[in-house]
């Protein structure tokens, strides 16, 4: 859906749908003021082309960089309501992938605001064709390049360690089971390029058995911040079920990152590749 204006893909909405929004593909307006974010990847990019000063309010995932937290929130991006975009009277909304629900959208677009739901990127070339649509609805086709350069440039896969680091992405851990991150994720991206390898290999997002962790022994596991904070500590998260058993569990060989960073695939992906491979390096570092 990048660069169209919000389409319902349920069959028999769509004819009805078409007579609202005239067609397809929608004209990009370069003047682009009283705009609502609803993602935290597009709030990020909005911010790195410098077009912040366009922004009247973001949502509640949209948490960096720290000037976001001037601008009111309009609740988390998949569980918008239409009352709460319209109480701020915005002229644009851009939604991320999955963000509200189509009858909200509808209701809003219905009031005149301008709806652009943008696909979310789940690869570096995806990023960047998004930061290019992004750029060229504000006019900001420069800055767009140097916001991708500058991303091209940052990200290094150089490494000084003798062998290579085994990691587990931690999504969940509960009595459950552990949630983990495979292939075709940020996580495993920020693994791939820090010569660091991912123990699990399943596509996406998946439950893991314990059995399974316990062949594999991750030298160290990464965790969202707010899943830690779900624990109440480091220390507590360590101690969750099947996390305990592992050496890295017993030991608490844990990188807590903050939640955008590790799981986005933002303008930040090379700060989250640094922080991945510093804390590598000094673990490695340790056991020289």
């Amino acid at each position: 859906m990048t660069g169209r204006q919000f389409l319902v893909h349920a069959g028999a909405a769509f004819l009805l749908l078409f007579s609202w929004f005239g067609q397809a593909e929608d004209t990009l307006d370069t003047d682009v003021n009283q705009l609502i974010t609803a993602g935290g990847t597009l709030t990020d990019i909005v911010f790195a082309l410098h077009k912040d000063d366009s922004l009247i309010g973001v949502d509640t995932s949209s948490t960096s960089p720290a000037a976001v937290n001037r601008l009111p929130k309009v609740g988390y991006y998949r569980n918008l309501s239409a009352e709460g975009v319209l109480s701020f009277e915005p002229e644009h909304l851009w939604v991320l992938e999955g963000g509200g629900s189509d009858k909200v959208l509808q209701q809003i677009e219905r009031a005149g605001v301008s709806v652009v739901v943008f696909d979310k990127p789940t690869s570096l070339q995806e990023l960047y064709e998004l930061i290019e649509n992004m750029a060229d609805r504000f006019g900001a086709q420069a800055e767009g390049k140097q916001v991708i350069a500058g991303i091209k440039s940052d990200l290094t896969t150089t490494s000084s360690r003798k062998e290579p680091l085994k990691a587990l992405f931690v999504l969940q851990a509960s009595e459950r089971g552990v949630v983990a991150a495979g292939t075709d994720t940020v996580p495993d991206l920020l693994f791939s390029y820090s010569d660091i390898n991912n123990v699990f290999s399943h596509v996406g997002f998946k439950t893991v058995s314990t059995e399974y962790l316990l062949a594999e022994q991750p030298d160290f596991l990464v965790a969202p911040e707010h899943v830690v904070k779900s624990h109440g500590s480091k220390e507590a998260f360590c101690q969750a079920q099947a996390l305990k058993l592992l050496e890295a569990g017993k030991n608490c060989r844990v990188l807590v990152m903050d939640s955008l960073l590790a799981l986005g695939m933002t303008t930040r992906i090379a700060e989250a590749q640094r922080v991945v491979a510093e804390f590598a390096n000094e673990l490695a570092a340790g056991r020289e």
